[in-house]
């Protein structure tokens, strides 16, 4: 096969993977399809492998060092609330309040902890990426707000359950704004520091993931020893 066969067969397989993850991932985080967590993670696992099979080798380690800090973050939700099902974790936010609000204080630091960790490494995933040209950036806006849902999902959720006879119908449209905000925040934060990331040297990108996977585990020996 010649070298110009070989890059499109790679291109296809990428955009593919892309694709494909982005439905999936987006499927359990939208509620269109219940499952667990980990369905949802392993759907932005396809994007990530999509995405670094158009990168160099850095771009590659950098990509897989920030879905590494994600996943890791997404168990932490999954530990503080004793559940993998998507269903359960926001059930349980809709009674007792977002997860990085909610004691004891232990558990709410390594939740707060677990989030900013996410949130550098989601920047620096977007980073590693080559975009060139609009289609490219709209394509890593939308991936970049599946992993964003994800995270809002596990550690903010909408406050009250949705469908609930004996809750006014004012509340459930302000519950579904504060959430779509943070989703939201969370993409254009994690978009423009991927932007602002791709001016720095290569040294300070690799702390500032070594920084994201420090905050990583201490966020998970705090929530081993709050509960």
């Amino acid at each position: 096969m010649s070298s110009l066969g070989t890059e499109r067969s790679v291109s296809s397989f990428s955009a593919a993977a892309r694709v494909g993850g982005l439905v999936v991932a987006l499927g359990y985080l939208t509620g269109a399809v219940n499952g667990p967590l980990v369905a949802a993670v392993g759907g932005l696992a396809l994007v990530t492998l999509g995405r670094s099979l158009r990168m160099d080798r850095f771009g590659r380690a950098l990509s897989a060092a920030g879905f590494a800090v994600f996943a890791g973050a997404f168990g932490i939700a999954a530990i503080r609330w004793g559940t993998l099902e998507l269903a359960e974790i926001r059930s349980v936010q809709a009674v007792l309040g977002p997860t990085i609000l909610v004691g004891p204080e232990g558990a709410a630091t390594a939740a707060i902890l677990a989030t900013a960790a996410a949130s550098v490494a989601l920047g620096l995933w977007v980073t590693a990426g080559p975009v060139r040209g609009l289609f490219h950036w709209t394509w890593t806006v939308l991936e970049t707000l599946a992993v964003a849902l994800a995270l809002v999902t596990a550690f903010w959720g909408p406050k009250i359950l949705v469908g609930s006879s004996n809750v006014p119908g004012d509340e459930v449209l302000e519950s579904f704004g504060v959430w779509a905000a943070a989703v939201g925040g969370v993409t254009f934060v994690s978009v423009a520091g991927g932007l602002l990331t791709r001016l720095l040297p290569a040294s300070v990108r690799t702390g500032l993931m070594v920084f994201a996977l420090v905050a990583l585990m201490v966020a998970a020996a705090l929530i081993g020893s709050a509960l």
